[in-house]
């Protein structure tokens, strides 16, 4: 029995615009070599600045700061670590340099990114990338190189406006769904109206609304109650 199953790639997902519908071309990088181990790095700031005249700070809540997330990512063109030989590992990383780092023609921007493995998913945009050549040739020639790729995490504007706390005096609201749960119903419950169903729906980018997993954790950003 196979306990721990299929080895499952992370995969690296390009697109266009911010609402991730218009894949890029290209669509996706094949990673190599999963990594050993990723970060998730969460920031809030806050303001320190005292008033004129007094010397005592108080840290006010400023915002939270998107995520960010970081791995090393591995490169070989010898095809020891997946039986397929390259010619060149300057071309390959060229290649996934401009993947990351290109600007898109139709935006004039750089790309969204989403970021898939196992049951990590992440939204964002490349800050850094920073290649080390690793293994080399007798004459000088890299074969081998990793890696180290951070992104900014990109979330809807109406939950970034939710976690900012800019909608209202309310704090955001974050409920797990419990059998019998009805989007209608939790609305209904927190705002004390239905009217933000569907608003609530695209927050959580629910497809479907109707029936909701028990289980599954639900952003109520905080509107101005009706």
């Amino acid at each position: 029995m196979d306990i721990l199953g299929k080895l499952e790639k992370m995969r690296i997902l390009a697109f266009k615009d911010n609402a991730f519908s218009k894949p890029a071309s290209p669509a996706s990088w094949p990673v190599l070599v999963n990594p050993e181990s990723y970060a998730m790095d969460y920031k809030i700031e806050y303001n320190t600045d005292a008033a004129p005249g007094n010397d005592g700070t108080s840290a006010k809540y400023t915002r939270h700061d998107p995520e960010e997330f970081s791995c090393d990512l591995w490169f070989d063109n010898t095809g020891i670590l997946d039986d397929t030989p390259r010619p060149d590992i300057y071309s390959e990383m060229d290649k996934f340099r401009k993947f990351l780092l290109d600007i898109e023609d139709e935006t004039h921007e750089p790309r969204h990114f989403m970021i898939i493995w196992g049951k990590m998913i992440f939204k964002g945009r490349i800050t850094g990338l920073q290649i080390q050549y690793k293994l080399f040739k007798s004459d000088g020639t890299p074969i081998r190189a990793m890696a180290t790729v951070s992104f900014k995490g990109s979330f809807d504007d109406l939950l970034r406006l939710a976690k900012a706390n800019l909608l209202s005096p309310d704090l955001t609201h974050k409920r797990v769904v419990r059998a019998g749960d009805t989007l209608p119903n939790m609305c209904e419950e927190i705002y004390g109206s239905t009217a933000y169903v569907t608003q609530i729906a695209r927050v959580n980018n629910l497809a479907k609304f109707r029936q909701i997993p028990a289980g599954t954790e639900l952003y109520f950003p905080p509107f101005a109650k009706v």
